[in-house]
Parts: C-alpha cells; structure tokens; sequence
C-alpha cells in the first residue's frame, strides 16, 4: 500500500477521534455547568419576621454559597446591600432600617450570577405604624337640683286667688305649687272636748228601827 493512502487514512482516523473527544468533552461541561447553577439556584425563598422597619429573607442552596440581597424601593434601582458572612446551604439575611408601610424589591447575587423571581424581583410590603386610638371620654352627668318649695306653715289656707295676698299670706311664692301644696294642707279643726259633770249621789240613809220594850 502506499504510504501517502496509510497516512491519509491515519489522519482522517485521527480527526475522527479528536472530534468525538471534543463532543464528549463539550457534553460533559454543558451538563456540568449546568449542574453547578442549579446547586446554587436560591430555592425555598421564605419572608418572615416582619416588623415595620426589618424583615428576615431565608432561602437555601444545593451547595453551599455566600450570597448578597439586592434590595430596593423599585424594580428596577436595587441600591441597597446586605451580605452574607459565610458559605452556608441554609441562607438567612436581616434587612433593617426599613420605612413603615413601603414596598420594597430585592433579588440575590451569588458571584456574577443573579438570581430573582422568574425574570421580575421578589417583594414585600413592611408593616405600618399602628396608633392606638384614645378612648373616648365618658361624659358625666351632674346632678341637678330641684327648686324646693316651703310647706305652708301648719293651719295655713288658701282661699285667695290673688298672687301678692296668697304670698302676703302664706310667707313664700305663689306658683302653682305652692298653690298645690298650700290648698293640700289640710284646715286644722277645732276639737272642743265634752264635758264631763260630775253628778253627786247621795250616801243612803239607814233610818234605825225601833224596837219594842216588853
């Protein structure tokens, strides 16, 4: 056989043996790649603890990872930080110094990559500052006195009609009360007792007898 025919054949063998190489080694480092960013995909996403100023932010990973929140008032300016301090599978992130009743976006970075809910960041709304209502004062009612008038004086009539007499004559206003309570009195009554004489009855008399002498 001629040497240039081996040659071109160990060389087309050859090319064909690099090549299916190369395909399992690409195949092997797409699946790979691809396994590695779902082992550090945040999973379990969990807000908790809410106040009206902190929430708590819990997430986990498939491998453990050191993450940052991102975290802001609009979708699309996350200005504010909050790292991690270690790798851990388990994740948990306090974010403070929140302003009450405000919704805020946030989304994770792990390395170059970022991660948020489906293309459209995670949000919370904190709670808002809750004022306690005073009680309303009870109102209290004062007594109040009511006009008094005098009695009429014992064995007081009225049988005047006219104002200044029945005042000249009872010593007091002459209202239509006091009109009432004086005509209710009652006229005192003169009781004269019987009297009682005493007829004397004569002590009886015993008249002696006489008795005849034999």
């Amino acid at each position: 056989m001629d040497n240039k025919k081996i040659t071109k054949i160990a060389s087309i063998v050859i090319g064909v043996v690099i090549a299916i190489l190369m395909i399992v080694m690409g195949f092997r480092f797409i699946q790979n790649t691809f396994i590695r960013a779902e082992d550090i995909t945040p999973i379990d996403m969990v807000v908790g603890d809410m106040t009206q100023n902190s929430v708590k932010i819990t997430w986990a990973t498939g491998r453990e990872t050191q993450g940052v929140v991102e975290y802001g008032t609009t979708p699309t300016a996350l200005n504010f930080f909050a790292p991690e301090t270690q790798k851990t599978t388990s994740h948990s992130v306090d974010l403070t110094l929140l302003s009450p009743t405000t919704t805020y976006y946030f989304q994770i970075r792990i390395g170059d990559k970022q991660f948020d809910n489906g293309g459209v960041p995670w949000s919370f709304t904190t709670k808002g500052t809750e004022t306690a209502q005073p009680p309303s004062p009870t109102p209290t009612v004062q007594p109040q006195s009511l006009p008094t008038s005098t009695p009429p004086a014992t064995g007081s009539t009225c049988t005047e009609t006219d104002c200044q007499k029945i005042k000249d004559k009872i010593g007091q206003g002459c209202t239509a009360r006091d009109y009432s309570l004086c005509i209710a009195q009652p006229t005192p009554t003169l009781i004269i007792a019987p009297k009682i004489t005493t007829i004397p009855t004569d002590s009886p008399t015993t008249t002696p007898s006489t008795t005849p002498t034999p």
